[in-house]
């Protein structure tokens, strides 16, 4: 396969990039981009047989792709989870929270029944 003169010159004047630069600019950990290279989800070059390589190009590409699918295809957080993180409350502790919220009812009930007791014997 023959290149030519222009390719070439682009060749030469692309910039590379090492894992820790790239991880760097894509705001991840080493690790995590050592995970997607290997599931061969960013694209890499060898070089000289042995040393690993990203274009800058393409890693900045990649960093816009994901900022544009974060922004229209956000991910539902764990927050929003309809499972609920609270405990279901027992017999007593309905009877405690009915009590809480509802004493002034209950006792103006009892105290009117008193004086209509009182009133009419």
């Amino acid at each position: 396969m023959e290149i030519k003169k222009e390719e070439y010159k682009e060749f030469l004047t692309e910039d590379y990039m090492s894992p820790k630069e790239a991880a760097a600019l894509l705001e991840i950990s080493e690790d995590e981009l050592k995970a997607l290279l290997q599931k061969h989800q960013i694209p890499s070059h060898q070089v000289a047989g042995a040393f690993l390589r990203l274009k800058k190009k393409e890693i900045e590409d990649l960093k816009n792709r994901w900022r544009i699918e974060r922004e229209l295809f956000p991910r539902p957080q764990a927050s929003l989870s309809h499972k609920t993180s609270v405990m279901r409350a027992g017999f007593f502790g309905s009877i405690y929270d009915f009590w809480y919220f509802n004493d002034f009812y209950i006792l103006c009930s009892v105290l009117i029944i008193l004086l209509l007791y009182v009133i009419l014997s």
